[in-house]
């Protein structure tokens, strides 16, 4: 083969390497200092005639560290399917690699230099994102004030049984794809995926230097040396590792052959039922930036996607927000920097977001009864920007799921091999007085009120609200806050809890439709807690146990917020007000006085069972009289939320119609 192929100077950009139109190999690569570099080329398995090719580069291609060449004449082109790099003895697969072979089976032990890059042949297949029909598709584009998120990792998602998905498809693209009525029912409109690139998730991996050799994989979860019959794998199941960053996860493909493919299809498909999708990518400290950006890039144009969630230290940030392409994709990060990135002018679009764990700890501790957390949980409530949006959440994917925050005081970590080290303990949670399951039926209520007492501050807070897949209907990992490994039922959704738990999702359905049923529960621009159209209310108002008259002391576990329906667009205007009685006692709260002709009605209240998982179907009721006979005072169980919403007073309407038939008789 040596001599049959010519060498020629390429230009160093895009980075990659493909079979061109006129049949020759284009490679562009990075390669550190080495004696020697290059590529080999791989027949396909079943051409047993002909060798892999080797072409080893020379200094002369080098521009900076990149060595870019166009190989021509290359004998029978077309055989070759796949290839790899190498630097002196060892192969490599290509970062930029389009679709990587060998890793199509998940958790299965894979070497470096059997992970290969598929080789692109334009020849044949014309240019990539012309392959698939897009139709016409179009990024539903919506505001951060109009969005819900729904964040799900693509495997755990569907892999069990009970989720209902077609056997072929569990833990797939295409399994997301047959939940789209359930997401659109839940009233989702952005899904969130955990890294769904290209990677070997198996923690300690063969080696290529140490294929075959007994010492090389007999790790244990722990580290401790095993017996060869004895290995156990550990499998990094969430994905926060270095990957191929420009490849879609064949592992979570029911076609992996067509992966690219696959995934464009479920992005076209979620576009075409008003969905949008955002990418989590995790990169390592030391990555270089310029694939960062390159990746980025890559999925928009590529993919089609909606956003990313950057994770990760020291990620150029503010050289992604000016990227051009991205100012109309959604941008999460920890923090930003608004001033550096606008230089205090008035932003057109806000496409950026924080990921607000402020909300996280305020809310929890509120839940939770601690002293000192009233103002906290109120500007947490209220937490919005004109710059930036702010993502609310009580549950992410680290941590406690909802239903275990009620159950669980200490996190219960030993399946992952770790002596129960690994996870956070400083987890927030109560256990509701019994540590784990029970049967007690108070118990199990009162956990059940928490859940739905927190999902109302997540619902009606300022931010967008998401939610961790499952915990709408209370899906366990039993009391484990770190299932990273946990590639099994612990880390998989548990579907069965839907309908154990049809109460609770039917509460998150009503949550859902009212926040997003009047304006001020959702609004683009925060509020100024004051009354700046002059109609006597301003447009938000903290109230204690009295009216008007908050008590933010350390404490105090009571807090009323009144929403002014006066300032809204809407014609019915209606007044919210949201009791919060996060004390182990009941108490009394004075309803704040109402423009007249209006009255107070019970809109739900999560002391009452199921009562507020039907508010949503005309089941308001009117507000009587307490045990103090006062009709604006109102005696609260404890440890629960009650939203109440105005309504018109037709005894009020009556007496005026009256008032006025008794002055026209007069006159007459």
């Amino acid at each position: 083969m040596l001599g049959k192929y010519k060498i020629c100077n390429e230009k160093p950009y895009p980075l990659g390497c493909y079979i061109d139109y006129d049949k020759s190999l284009v490679v562009r690569a990075v390669f550190e200092d080495g004696k020697k570099c290059g590529v080999t080329l791989y027949p396909a398995a079943s051409d047993e005639n002909l060798e892999p090719l080797t072409i080893t580069f020379t200094k002369s291609l080098k521009r900076g560290a990149i060595y870019s060449a166009r190989v021509r004449d290359i004998e029978d082109i077309d055989k070759y399917v796949s290839y790899n790099y190498f630097k002196d003895d060892e192969y490599f697969c290509d970062p930029y690699a389009k679709h990587v072979l060998g890793l199509e089976e998940f958790g299965k032990d894979v070497p470096d230099c059997d992970i290969r890059a598929k080789l692109d042949n334009k020849s044949v297949r014309g240019n990539l994102d012309n392959c698939f029909d897009w139709g016409k598709d179009v990024s539903p584009c919506i505001g951060y004030e109009n969005s819900f998120i729904y964040l799900l990792h693509v495997r755990g998602f569907t892999k069990s049984s009970s989720s209902g998905v077609s056997t072929s498809r569990r833990g797939t693209f295409n399994g997301i794809i047959e939940k789209i009525p359930y997401l659109k029912e839940l009233g989702v409109t952005t899904l969130e995926l955990m890294p769904c690139y290209e990677m070997n998730e198996v923690e300690n991996p063969i080696s290529s230097a140490a294929k075959g050799k007994e010492e090389a994989v007999i790790y244990s979860r722990d580290g401790s040396l095993l017996g060869k019959n004895d290995i156990i794998k550990r499998l990094n199941f969430w994905g926060y590792k270095k990957g191929y960053y420009f490849a879609p996860r064949t592992a979570y493909c029911e076609d992996a052959a067509n992966a690219e493919d696959e995934f464009k299809n479920l992005v076209k498909t979620l576009h075409e039922n008003g969905l949008e999708v955002v990418m989590q990518f995790f990169f390592e400290e030391n990555e270089n930036e310029s694939i960062i950006i390159d990746a980025l890039r890559y999925w928009r144009c590529t993919y089609h996607v909606d956003g990313f969630h950057l994770k990760g230290a020291r990620i150029p940030v503010r050289q992604i927000v000016k990227e051009p392409l991205f100012t109309d994709v959604k941008i999460w990060y920890d923090w930003f920097d608004t001033y550096d990135l606008y230089g205090g002018r008035e932003v057109q679009n806000r496409n950026l977001a924080i990921y607000n764990n402020n909300f996280l700890y305020a809310s929890r501790r509120f839940l939770k009864s601690d002293d000192n957390t009233v103002s906290d949980f109120f500007k947490a409530m209220i937490a919005n920007s004109k710059e930036n949006a702010f993502i609310n959440y009580v549950c992410d994917y680290e941590g406690f799921r909802l239903s275990d925050l009620v159950a669980y005081e200490h996190k219960h970590n030993e399946e992952n091999g770790e002596n129960n080290k690994d996870g956070s303990d400083n987890n927030l949670s109560w256990n509701c007085g019994i540590e784990g399951r029970t049967r007690k039926h108070n118990i199990l209520q009162l956990r059940q009120k928490q859940m739905k007492n927190i999902l109302t501050m997540l619902f009606l807070s300022q931010g967008v609200p998401m939610i961790f897949s499952g915990d709408e209907f209370g899906s366990s990992q039993g009391g484990n806050n770190n299932p990273y490994c946990q590639d099994n039922e612990t880390g998989w959704v548990d579907w069965k809890a839907l309908e154990k738990n049809r109460e609770l999702f039917d509460y998150v359905l009503f949550l859902s439709k009212l926040r997003f049923s009047h304006n001020m529960l959702h609004g683009k621009a925060p509020f100024r807690l004051m009354d700046y159209i002059s109609c006597g209310y301003p447009d938000i108002s903290c109230h204690g146990k009295e009216a008007w008259r908050p008590d933010l002391s350390g404490y105090s576990h009571v807090l009323g917020m009144l929403y002014c329906g006066l300032y809204e667009k809407s014609e019915d205007k209606p007044f919210i007000y949201v009791c919060y009685n996060m004390h182990w006692q009941k108490s009394e709260f004075a309803l704040p006085k109402l423009p007249e002709g209006l009255k107070w009605t019970i809109l739900s209240d999560t002391e009452e069972g199921d009562q507020g998982a039907q508010a949503g179907k005309n089941t308001e009721k009117d507000v009587t009289a307490s045990e103090n006979s006062e009709a604006n005072l109102q005696i609260q169980k404890e440890r629960s939320v009650r939203i109440y919403i105005s309504k018109v007073d037709e005894n009020y309407k009556k007496r005026r119609i009256n008032r006025k038939a008794v002055k026209s008789t007069k006159k007459s």
